[in-house]
């Protein structure tokens, strides 16, 4: 079996002339072994794609594709990816893709948090489930060109597991009906819950508190052109301001050059 050199410095043994290496003592083969086995928790990758391809900001990001196992301290990375470089991160948050494996629940509804305050659109092209359908209920707009959602309850003795109630409160903030949830919940197994198509639709496109603002604050829609697309430009103008809000507090004790001078624009985008 070939061993990693940091772990034959575990039985490495000082000679009269320096370190000799010696064989490895029965005793440590065990733990070598249940070492080797351990699991390996990888983070999630945020990767910034679909660069505008010219004006004043070419190469600048129009999407954040979100790839990987969430783990805690996830949310936190994403925090700082904003912090880092803000003007690129205003840009990509508008279109967030997501390629979740799956993960801790409780990170999941830290991100999703993070997430809906900023309006985005969430979109998945593939099965997405567990942590993933968290995170992808978070969108303003919810886009599902392929694959499914699925909800996914986590063993009893998952370490990272949402607490019920706050799980429950953040499906039915985002918009999933209640007979789906007492659907899933009936579902007594640790498999995955596979939404319908009509329970998708049910769920529908936009969650309930976009849906309200948008009727407070937007002309109403009818058969028109002309109407279609003044609520579009309402729509824009909203989730332009409500993001700003959110992006402000992500970024408090950050001296940024970009968002000093474009604060208060954003800011009252619809007023």
């Amino acid at each position: 079996m070939l061993i990693p050199r940091w772990l034959q410095t575990l039985w490495h043994r000082p000679g009269a002339t320096g370190r000799v290496p010696g064989a490895a003592p029965m005793a440590l083969l065990p733990l070598l072994g249940s070492l080797l086995a351990l699991p390996c928790a990888h983070a999630l990758e945020f990767s910034y794609s679909n660069p505008f391809p010219d004006g004043p900001l070419a190469g600048v990001a129009r999407s954040l594709r979100i790839s990987g196992e969430l783990v805690p301290g996830d949310t936190a990375r994403l925090t700082e990816l904003v912090r880092r470089k803000p003007a690129d991160a205003w840009h990509a948050l508008g279109r967030v893709e997501l390629a979740i494996s799956g993960g801790d629940t409780a990170e999941a509804l830290l991100l999703a948090d993070t997430l809906a305050a900023l309006y985005p659109h969430t979109v998945t092209s593939a099965d997405c489930a567990g942590a993933c359908a968290i995170v992808w209920l978070a969108g303003a707009w919810r886009l599902l060109p392929a694959g499914r959602i699925g909800l996914q309850q986590a063993p009893a003795s998952a370490p990272g597991k949402a607490p019920t109630d706050q799980l429950r409160n953040y499906f039915f903030k985002q918009g999933l009906p209640a007979p789906v949830y007492e659907r899933w919940r009936a579902n007594r197994t640790d498999g995955v819950y596979w939404l319908s198509g009509q329970e998708v639709n049910t769920t529908g496109t936009w969650p309930p508190y976009y849906f309200q603002r948008l009727s407070a604050r937007c002309p109403p829609l009818d058969s028109t052109d002309e109407s279609f697309h003044a609520v579009r430009r309402c729509a824009a103008r909203l989730v332009i301001s409500q993001k700003a809000f959110a992006f402000d507090k992500l970024l408090e004790g950050i001296n940024d050059p970009w968002w000093n001078d474009n604060r208060d624009l954003l800011r009252n985008a619809p007023r």
